[in-house]
Parts: structure tokens; C-alpha cells; sequence
């Protein structure tokens, strides 16, 4: 039987694993509450609508640029890297074996290593000196990376967030704008999940709201925290990002 304890962990530990470099589909969190495959589309669908929520303003005003035939470097970097996401993504998991939950987690644990490199070690980005030629930011490489990156994280229990901010820590953007252009692009793969993820509605409807409303919560609190800790601290942001990614996977590759 599921409790309601377990509809707003379930929601809670989404929402952080969907933000964080991690994956709310790995198997120690799935271990952890009764019913969480169950549970698992209404949290994402929280957190999906809580990033909506949370830049209503920005997208909103993107919109109205677009109607008077402005179409700025946000609009342009959101849509194509939601079309690349779902032209990759797709198709790799309609047409992929299952990827191993081994692989997944030294994957992960490789896009967290990135992530602390090069946020300590910007110099050796090699991707600095063509970004900075192109006239926007983002630019239409932050949008293929970006897409191509969110495409690639449907497959097993990779991270979306670690694999997106890796792609886009490397031109070197400031810690906040990576941080929100990550998060921009997070609704498009979480849709995508849950056009493939299969789902029985049937049952009590308030514990799937539940959990829906946890994840919604949730999110909108760690977006806030993190991106106005990214304002004053933004490098140390992202290095501990990495390193809570490092961490927990480390601990799932050696045990």
C-alpha cells in the first residue's frame, strides 16, 4: 500500500535527483520507497511545471518577442535544444539495448570529474575559443550540445543534469547562466520520459497529486536556493554539483 509519506519522499528525492547531477531512475533511489516506478511520472511531471513556473517571465517574454517577429538568442537556444533532444532521444531509446546500470554510473560519475575539472580548471576548456566567435548566448552550439546531451541522457539511468552541464560548462558561460540554460531545457526531456515511460492511473488519484505536488515544491525551492547561491558563489556551485555526482556514484560503482 502506498502511503503519503512515501507520495511526498517520492516527489521530493525527483525533484533533487532531476536538479542535481543524478537520476531520479537509478536503482538505490528506486530501492528506497515502496511503489516508486509507480509514483515516478506524476514527480516528474512536478518538476517539469515547476521549471515552467519558475521562468514564466522569461519565457513568456520570449513568446511576445517572437510574435512581433524578434526571434532572440533564448527562444532560438530553448527550441532547437528541445528539438534535439527529442530527434536524439527517441530514437535511442526506441532502438538502443537497455544500458546497464553499471555503465550508467560510471558514466555519471565521469560527467560529475567534468564538471569539478572544469569549473577549477577553465583554461583547459577546448571549446572557449569557438564559442566566443559566435555572435549569441547562448549560441546555436550551446543549443546542439545542450539537445544532443539531453538526447543522449534517455538512455538507462544516465543524469540529464550532469550530462547537459557538462555540455555547457565547457564555453565557459558564467556558473548562473549554465545553471538556467541547463533548467531551460529540462522540460523537453522530461516530457519525452514521459511520453515513454509506461503508467497505470489506476487507484487513489490523491497519491499521484501527492507526489506531483512534492516534486513541484520541491523544485521550485532548490532552483531558488541554487541559482541564487550561483549568483555570489557561482564556481563553488558547480564544483559541488560535480562532487555530490561524484560521490553517490562512487559509492554505486564500488558497492
Amino acid at each position: 500500500m502506498i502511503t503519503i509519506v512515501d507520495a511526498i519522499l517520492s516527489g521530493f528525492i525527483v525533484a533533487l535527483a532531476s536538479i542535481l547531477p543524478l537520476s531520479p531512475e537509478g536503482e538505490p533511489l528506486a530501492s528506497l520507497i515502496s511503489k516508486y516506478s509507480y509514483l515516478l511520472v506524476p514527480a516528474y511531471l512536478g518538476v517539469a511545471f515547476a521549471v515552467l513556473f519558475y521562468f514564466r517571465d522569461e519565457f513568456s517574454r520570449e513568446c511576445l518577442h517572437a510574435m512581433r517577429g524578434i526571434y532572440r538568442a533564448p527562444l532560438k537556444f530553448v527550441a532547437f535544444a528541445s528539438l534535439f533532444t527529442v530527434l536524439v532521444g527517441y530514437p535511442l531509446w526506441r532502438f538502443s539495448p537497455d544500458l546497464p546500470k553499471e555503465v550508467s554510473a560510471v558514466v555519471n560519475l565521469l560527467l560529475g570529474a567534468i564538471i569539478v575539472l572544469y569549473s577549477l580548471r577553465p583554461h583547459l576548456n577546448p571549446l572557449k575559443d569557438p564559442d566566443e566567435k559566435l555572435p549569441e548566448e547562448p549560441s546555436m552550439v550551446d543549443s546542439l550540445s545542450a539537445g544532443l546531451a539531453g538526447g543522449i541522457a534517455v538512455l538507462g539511468s544516465l543524469s540529464r543534469t550532469g550530462f547537459v552541464l557538462s555540455a555547457l560548462i565547457l564555453p565557459r558561460h558564467k556558473p548562473r547562466e549554465v545553471l538556467e540554460w541547463t533548467l531551460w531545457v529540462a522540460p523537453a526531456y522530461m516530457f519525452l520520459k514521459l511520453a515513454l515511460i509506461p503508467w497505470n492511473s489506476s487507484g487513489d488519484v490523491w497519491v499521484p497529486f501527492t507526489a506531483f505536488l512534492s516534486g513541484f515544491i520541491t523544485s521550485l525551492i532548490v532552483i531558488y536556493l541554487l541559482l541564487a547561491l550561483a549568483e555570489r558563489r557561482g564556481k563553488e556551485v558547480l564544483v559541488i554539483l560535480g562532487l555530490i555526482a561524484v560521490v553517490v556514484y562512487s559509492l554505486e560503482v564500488l558497492v
